[in-house]
């Protein structure tokens, strides 16, 4: 199995970082940049696979995250509609299309589904709330009529096995 090596985050200015300890990067990088309040935005992302380099560019500043196993990334699309989340190759080609599965809302209704219902970004993993099995990969997502949601999703088959929702208050 190919995997995914030396991911690294570029920004506007042509500064780069690994992603791997990213936010450890990113304090000893704001240690020396003080009056550039912020590494990003993203523009670009560089990897490599079997010594080939791959790049991808990022002109929305969508979510790109690598698998935990190193066999593709998620991407986030920073877009409005209800199937922003794909899975994606080692090489950035995508796998498929993710539809927030609102069937696994509280209000489990076709108008859910529709916009602003959207992907955010990764979460914290929850653990199910009928069984107690410990969630593995969460991703995040804003459900119209129902809420915040975390949804715990099997990367390799594209699976979204429970959703809990997110209290805020």
């Amino acid at each position: 199995m190919n995997i995914i090596s030396k991911l690294t985050r570029h920004n506007n200015r042509g500064d780069s970082w690994p992603d791997k300890n990213f936010l450890e990067h990113l304090k000893e990088w704001d240690k020396t940049h003080q009056n550039q309040p912020t590494y990003g935005p993203i523009v670009r992302h560089t990897w490599q696979v079997d010594g080939q380099s791959y790049e991808r560019l990022n002109p929305r500043n969508d979510g790109f995250y690598e698998l935990p196993d190193a066999s593709g990334f998620l991407l986030c699309e920073k877009v409005d509609r209800p199937d922003n989340l794909l899975l994606l190759d080692v090489y950035g080609k995508e796998r498929m299309r993710l539809s927030v599965p609102w069937q696994l809302t509280r209000l489990p209704t076709p108008e859910s589904a529709k916009y602003p219902t959207r992907f955010i970004g990764l979460t914290t993993p929850w653990a199910n709330p009928k069984t107690g099995e410990v969630g593995k990969f969460a991703v995040l997502a804003w459900v119209q009529y129902a809420g915040d949601y975390a949804f715990e999703l099997d990367w390799q088959t594209g699976e979204f096995k429970w959703g809990y929702f997110l209290e805020r208050g």
